[in-house]
């Protein structure tokens, strides 16, 4: 059977100034626009949606038990409750969600402590007999 063009396989474009080299021929016209660049990172880490909830601050519940339960572990809550809104600001959502959740961690242990020595003050007044 004879193929008009060659048989199956071979190249039909005949021959041109680049056929078995690895080179392709020079490009004509104007050169393409320059592809868009983001300059900045993305505001969102990883895993995220663009439109994810926040992780919240306790940054009011960290100020009062400092102010009514035990001074030294709510200054340590205040200071994670701080950052977890400067490191939102920053675009660091997982360290946002990590401080939240030492700010939270020391919130509780505060009140705990505060609670637990108001019970033990309340517990030796009356065991005094109010002298």
């Amino acid at each position: 059977m004879a193929y008009p063009q060659g048989p199956p396989g071979e190249d039909w474009g005949g021959n041109t100034p680049w056929t078995g080299q690895s080179q392709q021929p020079p490009p004509t016209g104007p050169p393409p626009p320059p592809q868009y660049q983001p300059q900045y990172p993305p505001q969102y880490a990883p895993g995220y949606q663009q439109y994810a909830k926040p992780p919240q601050n306790y940054l009011i519940p960290a100020i009062l038990v400092t102010l009514f339960c035990f001074l030294p572990t709510g200054i340590a809550a205040i200071v994670f409750a701080t950052q977890t809104n400067a490191k939102i600001s920053a675009g660091d959502w997982a360290g946002a969600e990590e401080a939240s959740k030492k700010a939270k961690l020391w919130t509780f242990i505060s009140l705990g402590v505060g609670v637990f020595v108001g019970l033990i003050v309340l517990l030796t007044s009356a065991a005094g007999g109010g002298y």
